[in-house]
């Protein structure tokens, strides 16, 4: 199955021939009605995208997953693994700077929100790693540039620990898998029960004020996003792959570009960067100081363009 096969977007979401009037067990989502908003929400950003956006479905021993593909038809491939929560529409929106230099190919994660399959996805045991080696043997791709933004950078390096073979170029953005030891109780608390009181309450106008520990200024349509994330799916379940281990990864891949938040209160920027250094062969570092967890536009720009002259060496 190649990525010739993928078809245009934007096509309704909700009308997916995977879909039914109920819930799979152990579903993301909160409710049908809440899965509808949310697919709702999803055919929006497909059509706000300022590129033209084909999409495919690909087997994996984990289930059936979606792909969105962007950018440039017929550059050389970048695929693009999403943060928690996110869509692969949504990443092409992030890093559409890219898209006029790469075809960008953005996966739905299986047990998240998006039209991958609903189903309880845990990572013990390499399962993001061999996950994504099963897309990327659909897909026909023996070897591709990474590109993982948090969430999304634990999964490529669970693929490096299985093949790092698979990976060329790997560019990790504020990466989780690289903390080993997170302060949970004193980081996660006042999150969970701002964000669970949000969840009978949600009062839009407080939501800037308690995501402000993840970023220090939300875009008005990414706050749409954590609205709906925090109203209609179990954001709290999901868990990335690592922590892992020093001396990993440095004889068996190529050196990475990475970026670290200075003021990430998810996965601290000393503890995280200290061990990061152990386990990667890291050549190209940034940081942006000022950053929380995710970085606002101010922040990230000058790391999109590093970015984009790393990617192109």
């Amino acid at each position: 199955m190649s990525i010739d096969q993928a078809v245009a977007l934007p096509h309704p979401a909700r009308q997916s021939a995977r879909l039914n009037d109920r819930l799979p067990k152990g579903s993301v989502y909160r409710s049908v009605a809440a899965r509808n908003e949310y697919f709702d929400h999803y055919d929006r950003i497909v059509e706000r995208l300022s590129m033209p956006v084909r999409g495919m479905n690909v087997p994996t021993r984990f289930g059936t997953t979606q792909i969105s593909i962007g950018g440039t038809e017929g550059a050389e491939p970048l695929l693009v693994l999403p943060g928690m929560s996110i869509c692969g529409p949504l990443m092409l929106e992030f890093f559409e700077c890219l898209a006029g230099d790469r075809m960008l190919i953005a996966p739905d994660l299986v047990g998240q929100p998006g039209l991958s399959d609903d189903r309880p996805f845990t990572p013990r045991d390499n399962a993001y790693g061999k996950w994504l080696i099963d897309v990327l043997d659909a897909l026909e791709i023996d070897k591709i540039d990474i590109l993982g933004p948090s969430f999304g950078g634990s999964i490529a390096l669970d693929l490096a620990a299985l093949q790092p073979r698979r990976i060329g170029k790997l560019a990790l953005i504020v990466t989780a898998g690289l903390t080993r030891s997170i302060p949970y109780v004193r980081v996660y608390t006042p999150l969970f029960v701002t964000w669970f009181g949000y969840r009978f309450l949600p009062v839009k106008s407080a939501l800037q004020t308690i995501s402000s520990p993840m970023c220090r200024r939300w875009e008005p349509q990414n706050l749409d996003y954590l609205d709906l994330i925090i109203r209609t799916t179990s954001y709290w379940r999901h868990r990335p792959a690592g922590v892992f281990a020093e001396g990993q990864f440095k004889d068996v891949l190529e050196p990475v570009f990475i970026a670290f938040s200075g003021r990430d209160h998810l996965l601290p920027f000393k503890a995280t960067r200290a061990h990061a250094h152990k386990v990667l062969p890291i050549g190209q570092e940034m940081i942006m100081p000022r950053s929380a967890h995710m970085p606002g536009a101010a922040d990230v720009h000058p790391v999109h363009d590093e970015l984009r002259r790393f990617l192109k060496r």
